[in-house]
């Protein structure tokens, strides 16, 4: 939900400063080969230097603005922009470059989709076969359907488990456990049918994961080595949970630091390393340099899809597997998502404790946009650089013709991308959202609405069972949430009272009272 918040957020935000910018002339000097060229927010590339250049000069050592981002722009095979702003180690004064490593969170998955697609590619994986008959024997143990998980399923987060109670990340490297166990300890509850409800799951990814090494019959870390690493000359990337597996990273992530900035005292905050271990490793994993991260994004635009044996299967790759509504929009293609800007684009985000990252590119242009910060609560160029590299979604693109329909949406939603079931099931409760107040929303047929604003808009879909659609996760009506909240209040209050009380009573009971 975080995620809608921030997008709506920067398109109102972007969408001044690219009014306020226009007459803002850019005096950083470019090499000629990229001076000229247009990007798909119509904006020239010195355009987006001079603005990644002057927002950096409002960080000082008085006035914190962010901690540290690397920012990349490719066309083709061509890199046509890189940044390197702030520092990785405020205290010691160690600014970013071309040798630090981030955190790339949830782009980790798109190896193991990557990695799907080319075993599909050879004839050894079917993505529309259950998963269970590639696994070892009853190998899910809290399964309460069933219908098939497929690699499909998989690839769409419609599996229909919800997210794990158990931790997923792990202070101990020792505690490691080898991936099938792991998955096996924590196994959530399948509270829907599979195809049934979208809720993004680092769980079912990691599973995927899981098949890659049954179906390859080699470790899933060096299988993306050996697959995609080696391939595209990635040498500065490590899979493993421990980053054991390329000790150069290994070394070079101990020298980052995690920061929160504190708008209050315009300060960093250090989180020291923030060294901590994704136990489903193939879902959140990666870490390693700009320069590869784009490496990597530039694969996926590149006419002889270098990953894969016949180009075909990377454009199968970006075909649409989940719509939006009763659309032909898609929302989601084979693991990657599909964003609406000025133009259409393709991708993946992530985000750990450490920091975030973002990786999206446009195949006909074939422009891409790479970023990576060391601040796990976002900042500038986390949520206005892809904006500013692929503009605005025209409001005008979807709407129908006539006077458009205005739209109402009064229940409050709950995320579906929660838990459900279990002692914590009364978490969705505390993250109720209404759509009231975020935009005038427009009905634009197929069961499609989009929330305007005065710059751009967003897609929503709904679904025959009133479910709306948003990127990996859908939001889920509830009439009696207002209710259902203030009972769960009730119950708190009283839980407290009883614990006060008893509290007491024990201490008259020592009193002989």
């Amino acid at each position: 939900m975080k995620r809608l918040f921030q997008k709506l957020t920067a398109i109102l935000c972007t969408g001044m400063i690219c009014l306020s910018c226009n007459a803002i002339p850019a005096h950083a000097e470019e090499d000629d080969s990229t001076a000229e060229i247009v990007l798909p927010s119509g904006k020239p590339v010195k355009w987006f230097q001079h603005e990644m250049e002057e927002t950096a000069k409002l960080n000082t050592e008085d006035e914190r603005f962010f901690a540290s981002a690397v920012v990349g722009l490719f066309q083709g095979d061509d890199v046509i922009y890189t940044g390197y702003f702030g520092e990785t180690d405020i205290e010691n004064h160690i600014p970013a470059d071309e040798n630090s490593v981030y955190e790339w969170g949830s782009i980790s998955k798109t190896f193991v989709w990557v990695s799907a697609m080319q075993l599909w590619e050879q004839g050894k994986l079917d993505l529309e076969k259950d998963v269970r008959e590639y696994l070892p024997d009853g190998f899910f143990q809290h399964l309460s359907y069933d219908e098939p998980i497929t690699m499909m399923n998989l690839m769409n987060h419609n599996a229909g488990w919800q997210e794990t109670i158990r931790p997923i990340m792990e202070a101990d490297e020792n505690k490691i456990l080898p991936l099938g166990e792991m998955l096996q300890a924590i196994e959530p509850a399948q509270i829907h049918r599979p195809n049934e409800v979208t809720a993004y799951s680092n769980y079912g990814a990691a599973v995927a994961g899981y098949v890659i090494e049954c179906v390859s019959g080699m470790d899933y870390c060096e299988y993306v080595h050996k697959n995609i690493l080696e391939p595209l000359g990635m040498e500065h990337t490590a899979i493993n949970p421990t980053h054991s597996d390329n000790e150069w990273v290994c070394e070079q992530r101990k020298k980052m630091k995690s920061y929160e900035i504190s708008h209050l005292t315009d300060s960093a905050i250090s989180r020291d390393t923030c060294l901590l271990y994704v136990s489903p490793y193939p879902a959140g994993a990666v870490t390693g340099t700009l320069s590869d991260l784009m490496t990597y994004a530039q694969a996926f635009v590149n006419d002889d899809a270098p990953l894969f044996q016949h180009k075909e299967t990377q454009e199968l790759l970006f075909s649409g597997t989940y719509f939006y509504g009763d659309s032909d929009i898609p929302e989601c293609c084979h693991g990657f998502w599909c964003e609406e800007y000025a133009v259409r684009v393709y991708g993946h985000n992530g985000a750990t404790y450490f920091g975030e990252a973002n990786m999206i590119f446009d195949p006909i242009s074939k422009i891409g946009l790479v970023v990576l910060i060391n601040e796990p609560n976002s900042n500038w160029y986390m949520e206005y650089t892809p904006f500013l590299a692929f503009g605005n979604l025209d409001p005008n693109q979807y709407a129908v013709s006539g006077e458009p329909q205005k739209a109402t949406f009064k229940d409050y939603y709950l995320i579906s991308r929660s838990t459900y079931r279990g002692m914590l099931k009364f978490v969705p409760y505390l993250s109720g959202i209404t759509l009231n107040g975020l935009g005038e929303i427009e009905d634009i047929g197929n069961h499609l609405y989009q929330i305007r604003s005065e710059e751009s808009s967003m897609i929503l879909g709904e679904k025959a069972n009133s479910n709306l659609e948003i990127s990996s996760m859908e939001l889920i009506p509830d009439k009696f949430y207002l209710v259902k909240l203030c009972l769960f209040t009730v119950y708190v209050l009283l839980a407290v009272i009883s614990a006060y009380l008893i509290r007491i009573r024990h201490k008259l009971i020592k009193a002989n009272r």
